[in-house]
């Protein structure tokens, strides 16, 4: 009786904050830029598009447009060459100090999660892979040894590893790891990022090297490393912003 009680609080809770469905396309589109799957500049597709890829209606994919330019993520110009485009690099970075001033109370709980999250796709991926797999894994670690341009950092760091949960075959897993990122994204022009990239790219290719042998627990500890390294270069770029983490 206790547990159904504390359930029907829990649930009480939640709705209190109910998600509509132009917040939900809010986050995606985050995500989407802070992914890299969409880099500064980059044109947003069209909005038929977008709105069947989210399941929405056009009315309400304006609505989150409407939304992500007013905190400065995209741009949107009129007329028969309009459209949007997404903020320059110095505008998201903006974006992101704001987010964190907001939000840096989240980190650890947000580490914490995808700590969980990411370390189980590794043992499932070391588990489950197939040889297509591991090809997939290998290009895009290869990729990362030159990058382009800053945004392409994270366009190659978010393959290495979609391509890790792909492996594991956990949809639910992966779908949460990709939220979770999404509010991660560390601006590269806060951070002396070419001081960590050596680290960030040899913790990749052991991760692959101890999925390639099937070892789960190997590839665990590494990803745990690894996400630590990320955590060290986000509180380099809250001090770079002049953002103060709450103390406990």
């Amino acid at each position: 009786m206790r547990a159904i009680e504390a359930s029907n609080e829990m649930v009480q809770e939640i709705s209190l904050i109910p998600e509509t469905a132009s917040d939900s396309a809010v986050r995606f589109l985050r995500a989407m830029i802070f992914s890299g799957e969409l880099g500064p500049g980059d044109k947003l597709p069209p909005e038929r598009d977008l709105g069947a890829r989210l399941g929405i209606s056009r009315m309400t994919l304006r609505l989150a447009l409407k939304a992500l330019e007013s905190t400065g993520y995209i741009v949107t110009t009129r007329g028969s060459r309009g459209g949007s485009r997404v903020a320059d690099a110095y505008s998201l970075v903006q974006c992101w100090t704001q987010w964190m001033r907001q939000h840096s109370d989240e980190l650890d709980d947000i580490f914490e999660f995808r700590v969980t999250v990411e370390s189980r796709l590794a043992v499932l991926a070391a588990e489950r892979r197939t040889d297509e797999d591991l090809q997939t894994m290998e290009r895009a670690v290869d990729s990362e040894r030159d990058p382009q341009d800053w945004s392409s950092l994270f366009r190659v760091d978010m393959d290495i590893h979609r391509s890790i949960a792909r492996a594991a075959r956990s949809p639910r897993l992966e779908a949460a790891m990709l939220a979770v990122r999404a509010d991660l994204f560390v601006p590269v022009e806060l951070v002396r990022y070419q001081e960590s990239e050596h680290q960030v790219h040899d913790a990749h290719e052991g991760i692959l090297e101890a999925i390639r042998a099937r070892d789960p627990e190997e590839a665990a500890r590494l990803m745990r490393e690894h996400i630590q390294i990320i955590r060290e270069l986000t509180d380099k770029a809250l001090v770079a912003a002049g953002i103060q983490r709450p103390r406990d």
